[in-house]
């Protein structure tokens, strides 16, 4: 029987079940999946009769479906006739769920700015580029829920849009108040005031590059991406603006 490695970084996703897995005679379709890049993470059952596999590749979670002869993989959503994923709760719990956690983790202890009231109940963690128009729009959807005292935004400031951007970013972060000054900034529809000292301003650039890392590393593309817990408590994630639905779920309504 050939023995199933488990890489260190998966170590925490799912161990126990993984290890069940590994016990029993692994398909050979799966096997050969594997080969490509693909980790998989754990099994689950479906209405269907067919056995899933919750698996990722290059971070990315995907559904991989074994024939009852195991023979065959399908790759990709299974839907019944109402249109539902058969497989997207458990991709959820078993792929995305822990490693978004791991990404509110992660944020919660990067350089973000409070924008909202401390005692907010919905908190929203949002990558902000000073020039990003998308990012202006979501900021005065959010107007509303922010002054009721129902949400509580922390920007991420970065600088990835234009020549310029790390240069306005890091003249927020180096501010004396960098809340009044990324105030101002939204108040003025992204006229930041540029702060002259040298010092603080070189401060605020390592800021901004240790937030450009970040959102590299995490695998992020655009601004905004938003990260928000639903009111089951899962962390969840949107790039770009968010849709009217995706709104509504953000904001706790």
């Amino acid at each position: 029987m050939k023995k199933i490695i488990v890489p260190v970084l998966l170590l925490f996703i799912g161990l126990g079940s993984y290890w069940a897995i590994a016990e029993q005679q692994e398909p050979e379709v799966i096997t050969y999946i594997k080969e490509q890049g693909v980790t998989i993470i754990d099994t689950f059952e479906t209405s269907a009769g067919l056995t899933g596999y919750a698996a990722s590749i290059q971070g990315q979670p995907m559904s991989i479906y074994l024939t009852k002869d195991k023979q065959y993989a399908l790759i990709g959503n299974l839907i019944n006739a109402q249109g539902d994923d058969l497989g997207e709760a458990a991709l959820y719990e078993l792929v995305s769920a822990p490693q978004n956690e791991k990404v509110w983790q992660i944020l919660e202890q990067a350089k973000w700015i409070q924008d909202g009231p401390p005692n907010a109940k919905q908190i929203i963690y949002t990558f902000t580029d000073p020039y990003c128009p998308y990012c202006q729009r979501l900021r005065e959807t959010a107007e509303p829920y922010i002054a009721s005292g129902d949400v509580q935004f922390r920007h991420i400031v970065v600088g990835i849009l234009q020549e310029d951007s790390i240069q306005k970013a890091a003249s927020i972060l180096a501010a004396d108040s960098p809340e009044a000054a990324l105030q101002q900034h939204i108040q003025h529809s992204g006229n930041a005031a540029t702060n002259s000292d040298e010092t603080a301003s070189a401060e605020g650039r390592l800021l901004v590059e240790e937030n450009n890392l970040l959102m590299e590393q995490l695998g992020l593309m655009a601004t905004p991406t938003s990260v928000y817990k639903d009111e089951n408590g899962h962390v969840r994630l949107v790039e770009g603006m968010p849709m009217r639905d995706d709104i509504s779920k953000m904001f706790g309504k």
